[in-house]
């Protein structure tokens, strides 16, 4: 039933008890009225017997005519109350007041006057059908005032009930709305429109607020953990890959033009270390690495730093240039180094760098940084390399994913799609025996030409570097054999991995025994770093080398740390300076100076040295002074397919 139904019957039940009880109080008022008018009657009676002059008869005519009556008896006082005369008028029945009436009282009252002298009693009851009547219409009036008002009042109820219900709801809303002290003003003014009827709802709805905010703060603190744990590193306490992804989506896509530097670092030896020294010591060092990072990025202004997975952290130097990064790029190196001394481990991790901006791809950038760490890992120990040469996202490489490198590299190794250029190193003086350089260069089945700094990072990275230096190798020496140039040495870029592989070496000396002439006349170049990471395995491949009649340059030597205990213990044919010696070294003194010891220590031990990357007519003639053996460079001569 709805509330107004419900008003309107509880209005007038109501109204009925009210209407019943004034309908009974008006029937005692109109009996007492009737008995008053019987009562004057009967006084009246009395004087007119008292004085009248007429017979019985007559009286009884008289009065009979003159007097309405319900009820008239005439009796003889004197003949033992004879009945002289009776009447009786027919009751009117159907009547809401002789109901009534007759519900009030018990029997019917007959008004007696008697006059002996007369020999006369009278008795009678005034007739009331008028005033019945009279008195129906009122009862029925009332009753109908009674159902109008009762509706009335009900809708009146209604509207009344409606707004302070509405107010009620409003304020309860505000009320629940209005968590903060700021509120309360607001507050206030919303109990004042309130009756103080609902003074203990205010108290209550006092209390539901204070919970609803308890709650409420609860809930925060709670969501406010769960977001932290969702965006940080357990370990590190570092922002997470999500939050990584978060910031770089947002600045990329930020229209105020931002621009930086993003830089991922691998930590390389965690596995080792998991394996070799348990997870404890894995956490620990994670958590330097981290700590080695955090250090070199405080340097700049609001730097940020992620860990993005097990082994790798990303860093974000915003408002920074691809070429300012070469300064944050040797912090890293040399924090990575002087963590390795302390943990005595074989390194530490490899850095990727590539600029960033607004309106990039972040997909195309982070292809750029992992291409930029597999390539980092071909030079020294804790190296790194930025990667700004964006032109390789439009070559037919870029679409490659590791998957997608391992069928490239597979078909290029079981195809031989290798040719083969070489760039020569010019001797300083006609006693000087020196050889050409053999640059290899990579094809797709289209005949397109691979990025060769991206392609050998990724045969690494999948294990397949071996193979690819043997195929170097096998197309080196079957070109010295197809064009007859037996008189000329060649030098052949061999990784670490492959020299420290007792299987590859196994093979490499047989290949060189079965072609003898040839391996005399082949120089195989391997890193300084390489060669430092397993100085027993290094000793083993030269002395192999040396058995078959090749010789050995160690290249890029003097990027690391020198240890002249390890020239001396490796003993190779050649050292090739690395070319950040060579760049500008007739206005360098320093450079000049560390390339005068090296020079003199060489020719100590019977090496030979050799200087790259030599651009300019000074930079030849001032290495020449320092008595270097041999100068290459783009200077000396450019590369050609050999």
């Amino acid at each position: 039933m709805s509330m107004f139904r419900r008003f309107l019957v509880k209005n007038l039940i109501a109204f009925l008890v009210l209407f019943i009880v004034l309908i009974y109080a008006s029937a005692k008022a109109f009996l007492q009225y009737t008995e008053a008018l019987n009562t004057q009657h009967q006084s009246a009676l009395a004087v007119l017997l008292a004085d009248n002059n007429l017979s019985s008869k007559q009286f009884i005519k008289s009065i009979k005519n003159s007097f309405d009556y319900a009820t008239l008896k005439v009796e003889s006082v004197n003949l033992n109350n004879d009945v002289q005369y009776g009447f009786e008028k027919p009751q009117v029945n159907g009547t809401l007041t002789g109901t009534l009436l007759d519900s009030i009282k018990t029997q019917n009252q007959l008004y007696e006057v008697e006059n002996a002298k007369q020999d006369l009693r009278i008795r009678f009851v005034l007739a009331s059908e008028k005033e019945y009547l009279l008195f129906d219409k009122l009862v029925r009036s009332i009753l109908l005032v009674a159902l109008v008002f009762a509706l009335l009042i009900t809708i009146a109820d209604r509207l009344v009930l409606k707004r302070v219900l509405l107010k009620n709801v409003n304020w309860i809303v505000a009320k629940l709305r209005m968590q903060t002290n700021e509120n309360d003003d607001l507050i206030d003014s919303a109990k004042k429109m309130l009756p103080k009827e609902f003074a203990r709802l205010v108290v209550k709805l006092d209390e539901i607020r204070e919970e609803v905010k308890e709650t409420i703060r609860e809930w925060k603190v709670s969501a406010e953990n769960y977001q932290l744990e969702a965006t940080r590193d357990n370990l590190t306490g570092l922002p997470n890959r999500a939050s990584f992804l978060r910031v770089m989506e947002q600045s990329l896509t930020d229209g105020d033009s931002q621009f930086g530097v993003l830089a991922i670092c691998r930590a390389t030896e965690l596995q080792h270390i998991n394996k070799v020294k348990g997870y404890d010591a894995g956490d620990q060092y994670i958590k330097d690495v981290g700590l080695a990072i955090e250090r070199v990025g405080n340097n700049y202004q609001n730097v940020k730093l992620f860990r993005l997975n097990g082994s790798d952290f990303a860093l974000i130097v915003p408002n920074i240039t691809i070429k300012e990064s070469e300064k944050l790029a040797q912090n890293l190196f040399a924090r990575f180094t002087e963590l390795q001394k302390m943990i005595e481990s074989n390194g530490i991790a490899y850095t990727g760098i590539v600029s960033y901006k607004s309106g990039q791809e972040l997909t195309e950038i982070l292809a750029l940084a992992d291409t930029g760490i597999s390539m980092a890992q071909t030079k020294n120990t804790n190296g790194w390399h930025i990667q700004n040469d964006k032109s390789v996202l439009n070559n037919v490489s870029a679409r490659y994913g590791n998957q997608n490198w391992k069928i490239v590299i597979d078909d290029v190794i079981e195809n031989q799609n290798v040719r083969l250029f070489h760039q020569p190193v010019q001797p300083a003086g006609r006693s000087n025996k020196m050889y050409s350089e053999i640059l290899a260069r990579f094809t797709n089945l289209e005949g397109d030409l691979l990025p060769t700094g991206s392609f050998v990072a990724m045969a690494e990275k999948i294990d397949k570097i071996i193979d690819l230096d043997k195929l170097i190798i096998e197309a080196t020496i079957e070109t010295i054999h197809k064009k007859n140039l037996q008189s000329q040495s060649f030098g052949i870029n061999i990784t670490a991995r492959s020299a420290h592989d007792e299987k590859f070496c196994i093979w490499l000396e047989r290949r060189l025994l079965r072609d003898s002439f040839i391996a005399t006349r082949l120089v195989f170049e391997i890193a300084e770093f390489g060669m430092q990471q397993n100085l027993p395995a290094s000793q083993r491949f030269i002395k192999m080398l040396h058995r078959a009649g090749s010789r050995v340059t160690v290249e890029r030597f003097g990027a690391g740390f020198t240890s002249f205990k390890f020239f001396r213990d490796i003993k190779p044919d050649f050292i090739k300076i690395d070319g950040s010696y060579s760049r500008k070294i007739d206005d360098d003194k320093t450079n000049q100076y560390f390339l005068r010891v090296i020079v003199d220590l060489a020719h100590r031990l019977g090496v030979s040295v050799i200087a790259e990357s030599v651009e300019t007519q000074e930079e030849k003639h001032m290495l020449e002074q320092l008595l270097v053996d041999g100068t290459q460079g783009y200077f000396i001569s450019k590369p050609s397919e050999l």
